[in-house]
């Protein structure tokens, strides 16, 4: 069994449509992970997703 270091894992959604909504609000729910950044095909749409959470936004 290893020690609890305290880091967070830092994670990102791949596509920002209609389900990246239940993964951006249950990312919360594990102990232990960060949500950081969300990616899009359409920049405008991850944007939108990056300003409702508070994480970077990525256009790609």
């Amino acid at each position: 069994m290893q020690a609890n270091s305290g880091a967070k894992l830092g994670i990102g959604v791949i596509g920002c449509g209609n389900i990246s909504m239940t993964y951006l609000r249950n990312a919360a729910l594990f102990a232990g992970v960060e949500l950081r950044a969300c990616a899009d095909i359409s920049a405008e749409m991850a944007v939108l997703r990056g300003k409702e959470y508070g994480i970077r936004a990525l256009g790609v």
